[in-house]
């Protein structure tokens, strides 16, 4: 049964990639906040769940105020980690920072670009500051951001160092920002693997830590904030 779900799941990005990613840049074309070709990766995403057998709980939403726009920082285990966070903050607007050779895949990296996704270059700190500044740039036209602070997915599950700079992002557009932790997807699909196990999966959503008033140098601050948070549910690595 396993084999059967991965071959229809593997089968169902190959042909969805193209069609999907296309219908995305024409939507996007017309719409100036590209909400109904968002749609489309939500639904992309919500069939991948379905199709991958994750039964999904969410915790903690009733913390959040809809509308308003947020920075989200969660815990980063599997590839899985995208839909999950799709499906369990739809109403949020949400937009990822991907890493740039991502941009570059037809049909995919296309739609990554015009659904207004925000493209990283990890090893160029120049880029990686526009990148920040793009962040809050989208924030400040009204979407919410999803940020991974450990920068790369853990292999064991237990919680990697924090790349700080991120954490400028809600300070430097003025809204809060939000621990987020997700717990099950390493088991659904580890790090380096392509075979997707069934598995149920937690989101827990932390209370929103204002930012008015802090600066460049309370970013610190505000990651020791949002990792404690995280710590309560996940382990520390080494």
């Amino acid at each position: 049964m396993s084999i059967i779900r991965n071959l229809v799941l593997i089968l169902f990005v190959l042909i969805s990639v193209p069609l999907f990613g296309t219908a995305a840049i024409l939507i996007a074309l017309f719409e100036r906040r590209k909400l109904l070709s968002h749609k489309i990766a939500w639904f992309w995403c919500r069939i991948i769940l379905f199709l991958s057998g994750v039964r999904l709980e969410v915790e903690g939403l009733e913390r959040l105020t809809p509308g308003q726009r947020y920075v989200f920082f969660a815990n980063h285990q599997s590839q899985m980690d995208i839909p999950v966070l799709e499906e369990a903050l739809k109403d949020f607007e949400i937009r990822f920072l991907a890493k740039r050779s991502l941009f570059r895949i037809p049909f995919f990296g296309w739609g990554l670009a015009a659904l207004g996704y925000i493209p990283v270059e990890r090893d160029d700190p120049r880029e990686g500051l526009r990148s920040l500044i793009a962040c809050a740039e989208r924030v400040r036209e009204g979407y919410s951001v999803v940020v991974f602070p450990e920068g790369t997915r853990s292999p064991d599950g237990r919680l990697l160092p924090f790349k700080t700079a991120g954490f400028l992002i809600p300070i430097k557009a003025g809204v809060p920002a939000v621990p987020v932790a997700i717990l099950g997807t390493r088991k659904i699909l580890p790090k380096g693997s392509l075979f997707v196990r069934p598995g149920e999966v937690r989101v827990i959503v932390g209370d929103p830590l204002p930012t008015e008033g802090l600066t460049k140098r309370d970013k610190d601050r505000l990651a020791k904030e949002v990792r404690a948070f995280l710590e309560r549910f996940i382990p520390q690595g080494p």
